[in-house]
């Protein structure tokens, strides 16, 4: 009986070892990766993250301006269990609050105080370890607003004089460095495209600032520009004066400059016989012609013409009659 107890215990360890190889040796390595799992998850790891800033900045109030650039986040590296680790990262890492309200501090230095961590993790490194602080004092001033002009009037039409800002300066503020260079705070372009005669008037806005500076006031300003019809200019010399209101009037000097402008196709159209100034006694103040036969008198030089005006050199001749 014994023997037989014997024999089937051999047969059944037997089978316990040749029956069903494939699922003994997945079960088998199932075991051993759960093994390896827990076992990794109780052993120490490092791993760098990065962990937010928040600037606690002083109040305009204080004219003080951090003209150092700070980073958004800095980087930690962190040594603990993977699970200890894991579980922080996945609740998140409270960021870095750092209170630079006081305008002064000159650096700020990060140690392992500053970070909110679980007992079961530290940092052994962390990126930079420290941020050197540039201040600087806050000021006001004021500066012009430039006007542009951009495009082009309609045919046989041109802009004329400078663009009219309204208001004329703006007040910046900022680190002393940054306005001190300032030389004007330059407006978007007035574009006079298709523009003809008239004045013609806009709102328009102020580029922006450079970083850190910021303007005071309304940041636009009205822009008033002028287009006139394109101007040509001719020049008539030595052309006779002739003498208006009495027969047989001499005038001293006998001729005259003149310098026609106006639209291209009326000046371009002139003729030199058509350039006749005119010395008019009739319109001399205080002159009468009837009661004085002789005499003599400056009298100012006139031109008549349609859609033109005329320059005249010298502008009044000296008349005998």
């Amino acid at each position: 009986m014994v023997r037989a107890f014997l024999a089937n215990l051999l047969v059944f360890v037997r089978d316990s070892f040749t029956e069903n190889l494939g699922l003994k040796a997945l079960a088998m390595a199932f075991a051993l990766g759960l093994f390896a799992f827990i076992h990794g998850q109780e052993e120490e790891q490092q791993r760098t993250v990065p962990v937010a800033l928040v600037m606690r900045l002083p109040q305009v109030a204080a004219e003080r301006e951090l003209m150092t650039p700070i980073p958004a986040s800095i980087h930690v590296t962190l040594q603990g269990s993977a699970r200890a680790i894991d579980n922080l990262l996945q609740a998140g890492i409270p960021p870095v609050e750092i209170d630079l309200r006081d305008g002064r501090r000159e650096s700020v230095v990060f140690d392992e105080s500053m970070f909110t961590l679980p007992a079961e993790t530290k940092i052994t490194i962390i990126d930079p370890s420290s941020i050197e602080l540039t201040w600087e004092d806050v000021a006001t001033r004021q500066i012009p607003i430039q006007a542009a002009i951009t495009g082009q009037a309609a045919d046989g039409y041109v802009v004329k004089g400078e663009p009219d800002v309204d208001p004329k300066t703006i007040t910046v503020s900022g680190p002393l460095s940054a306005i001190e260079v300032m030389q004007f705070a330059r407006l978007s372009a007035f574009d006079v495209s298709g523009l003809s005669e008239g004045v013609h008037k806009r709102r328009l806005g102020i580029d922006s600032p450079p970083q850190r500076v910021r303007y005071l006031g309304p940041q636009a300003a009205t822009v008033s520009v002028s287009v006139a019809r394109r101007v040509s200019e001719v020049r008539f010399e030595n052309r006779p004066v002739e003498v208006v209101g009495v027969a047989g009037g001499s005038v001293a000097p006998r001729t005259v400059d003149v310098i026609v402008a106006g639209p291209p196709e009326i000046v371009r159209a002139l003729r030199p016989d058509q350039i006749v100034p005119v010395a008019d006694l009739t319109k001399v103040e205080g002159l009468d012609l009837k009661e004085l036969k002789h005499g003599s008198a400056s009298v100012k030089v006139s031109l008549p013409l349609s859609h033109a005006e005329a320059e005249l050199q010298p502008p009044s001749v000296n008349v005998k009659w």
